[in-house]
């Protein structure tokens, strides 16, 4: 079993690397680390093998800074999670549209911002992708990176990989976030919920294993100040919405007055900045043997989900609550859409389920699943025209010269990581305006 972990440095490789050590299944595994900064990677090979030495478990690792360096030793399964710049560029996509009088929450999967850094993450994995497939184009891949439904549609549409899947921890933090609310512990919460990442609706909840949508009403009426977005929808629509509202006000055009300022905007791009630098902090003291194993284990609410759907790969069969597939029929949306689902996960493979939701949601999501394929075409064609068409489809867009200017800067903000696009496309964003 050989598992490459691309952009080894993100904060998703320590968690697996403990569910590896904490797996009868996978901790024989060969752990290939790959990062292109070097500071990054050493760091996270010294914590996975203190990992290995805190957990009795020595794990097999491997360092490059260059995946085509795995064509000597081969891939099973891949896990991609790469970005550039992230806050910096972040900043940009929520600040320029902001200017303009486009009031996105986040400006990060949705809004003008959300296409922004699809244009720029499409080329970074596209690139990464390739590489995988010269290797073995028959791995699994499971991809972390954000606009993470629009990244996985264009690897499934410009590469040779079939057999790639987007993945989020969007339905472990709804469960954080209803825990309190609900009275009991995270692990005691399951659920089955479909739509597009950060815009699913859950259709069933439980609380160790009995339906408990009565509890959720009557936690609700205790706490009417509860997510007002999430609060007001499921009052319209009889379904509540995952992963939170600042998450789902992305695809919204009336969302921004119905989330806090705390969780939107510039304070929110901060203050996850913020928890990514206290989350390294606290490895760097598990390195010098402050944070003890019963501390670690404490930290660690939830395993890896990509090494958790490995584990039911390579024999402990489960079910994965939340899995972004190719629509084949799994939700009333169109065929090929990026939809996030529950799957059966076997040594047979990765069996998504067929969800039910009501037609009164359906409308958001048609409109957003369209967007995301125009988006990811955009990114990876180097497409002009799907880029306005994608601007002019977006409900978070009050004005069709605002929302085109906004993304004609932004292109030439971030040329440098736009290969497939030119100043002179952003100039003829600009003059469709004008005509």
């Amino acid at each position: 079993m050989r598992i490459a972990f691309i952009g080894a440095g993100s904060i998703f490789t320590p968690l697996a690397l403990y569910t590896i050590a904490n797996s009868e299944i996978l901790s024989k595994a060969e752990i290939y680390l790959v990062d292109i900064d070097k500071e990054r990677l050493e760091f996270i090979e010294a914590v996975g093998r203190k990992i290995g030495k805190v957990f009795k478990k020595e794990l097999k690792i491997w360092t490059f800074q260059d995946i085509r360096e795995l064509e000597d030793f081969g891939i099973d399964y891949a896990v991609i999670s790469v970005e550039k710049e992230r806050y910096k560029r972040w900043r940009l996509d929520f600040e320029v549209p902001h200017k303009y009088g486009i009031k996105q929450v986040l400006g990060e999967n949705g809004g003008i911002g959300g296409l922004s850094h699809t244009l720029r993450v499409v080329p970074i994995v596209l690139d990464v992708a390739k590489k995988i497939e010269d290797i073995n184009s028959d791995a699994r891949v499971f991809i972390y990176s954000n606009p993470e439904p629009r990244v996985t549609y264009a690897v499934l549409n410009y590469t040779k990989l079939r057999n790639a899947y987007g993945l989020c921890t969007g339905y472990l933090e709804r469960k954080e976030t209803l825990a309190p609310l609900l009275r009991v512990k995270e692990n005691q919460i399951t659920f089955i919920a479909a739509g597009l990442n950060h815009f699913t609706w859950i259709t069933e909840l439980y609380i160790d294993g009995e339906e408990s949508y009565e509890k959720l009403d009557s936690a609700l009426e205790r706490n009417p100040k509860f997510e007002p977005l999430s609060l007001l929808l499921y009052r319209a629509f009889g379904l509540f919405p995952s992963p939170s509202g600042n998450h789902i006000g992305e695809y919204l055009s009336f969302a921004w007055d119905l989330i806090p300022e705390e969780k939107k905007g510039l304070k929110w791009i901060e203050r996850t900045k913020k928890e990514g630098e206290e989350v390294r902090k606290l490895l760097q003291l598990f390195l010098k043997g402050f944070v003890p194993k019963f501390a670690f284990n404490k930290f660690i609410k939830f395993p890896d989900i990509a090494m958790n759907i490995v584990e039911g790969l390579e024999g402990n069969k489960k079910l994965q609550e939340a899995i972004n597939v190719p629509n084949k029929g799994y939700i009333d949306l169109s065929y090929g859409t990026v939809v996030e689902v529950p799957a059966e996960v076997s040594p047979k493979g990765i069996k998504p389920l067929k969800v039910k939701l009501t037609r009164e949601v359906i409308p958001m999501l048609r409109t957003q699943a369209e967007i995301q394929k125009l988006s990811a075409e955009a990114a990876a064609e180097g497409n002009i025209e799907k880029v306005v068409q994608a601007v002019l489809l977006d409900p978070v867009v009050n004005n069709a010269e605002s929302g085109l200017k906004a993304i004609a800067e932004l292109i030439e903000i971030n040329l440098d990581m736009l290969p497939q696009f030119s100043k002179e496309d952003a100039e003829e964003i600009r003059k469709m305006i004008k005509s």
